[in-house]
């Protein structure tokens, strides 16, 4: 806590001693000695966020809803965050000395009829630590 309170009484010895009291209040300043911290984790998690992905169709109704997907063989998914929103995540831990980089095809997909797509790569790059 950065503030305390305290209630003091004093009283002398006298045969007639009255007490009398006050509050303390003590103002504690944090004096920076602690660096900042950072965690490494040598492998990502499955759950870890890689990309946020946003999709844009300018067309209405079912020609401008989109949904998107992943390529096959890979250790991602895209998770619908918000609405034209997704999120690249992975679905296993990553290792480098086994796959040191991923080219991820995400395909977008509106509801018209003929169905219009896109094809997009990213390319993930796997750190060593």
């Amino acid at each position: 806590a950065s503030l305390h309170e305290l209630y003091v009484q004093a009283k002398d010895r006298g045969p007639s001693a009255v007490a009398v009291h006050c509050r303390v209040l003590v103002h504690l300043l944090d004096v920076n000695d602690n660096a900042p911290e950072v965690t490494l984790t040598p492998d990502a998690p499955p759950g870890t966020v890689i990309a946020v992905i946003s999709v844009l169709d300018r067309d209405s109704g079912d020609n401008g809803r989109v949904s998107c997907e992943v390529g096959p063989n890979v250790p991602f998914e895209l998770r619908s965050s918000f609405r034209n929103y997704y999120t690249l995540v992975t679905t296993q831990a990553l290792d480098r000395e086994v796959v040191p980089e991923y080219n991820v095809s995400i395909t977008a997909r509106d509801m018209g009829s003929p169905a219009l797509l896109t094809r997009s790569t990213l390319t993930v790059p796997v750190s060593d630590v």
